[in-house]
């Protein structure tokens, strides 16, 4: 199913529920868990308010990399991002697919909101927000 919107957006099909949530369970699980991990050993000595603050930046960061550049979950099931204006993801948009897990005080209920819709509709809340959508990269 390809659909053109505004004129822009004509890529492949509407990723498949399952394969979505695989590589968001390696892109917003497995990942940041090592990051954490990693981050968090190379930070042990500096003070815990600013260490915290440090994993947040690197979550983000990671975040707005995987939605602009690269994503290796949904590399892996062979999936892709793509703007519906056909251009390439802005980085306000990569913040706005994420703005309901960046936030510390939302980012459980964030991500059970977003893992609800991608079950139940096959797409985030969030990709409304962005104006993005993953499809098959195939």
């Amino acid at each position: 199913m390809q659909e053109s919107i505004s004129g822009g957006f004509s890529g492949g099909a509407a990723a498949p529920k399952g394969r979505r949530f695989a590589s968001g369970l390696i892109d917003l699980f497995i990942i940041p868990i090592l990051l954490g991990i990693v981050i968090g050993v190379v930070l042990l000595n500096v003070p815990e308010g600013i260490r915290n603050v440090l994993l947040i930046l690197v979550n983000i960061g990671w975040l707005i990399f995987r939605d602009m550049v690269y994503s290796p979950g949904r590399h892996m099931v062979g999936l892709k991002l793509v703007s519906l204006n056909g251009q390439k993801v802005t980085i306000t948009q990569a913040f706005l697919r994420n703005v309901l897990i960046v936030v510390p005080f939302v980012l459980v209920i964030g991500y059970l909101v977003e893992i609800i819709a991608i079950l139940s509709k096959g797409e985030r809340i969030a990709d409304g927000w962005a104006k993005t959508r993953v499809v098959s990269a195939t």
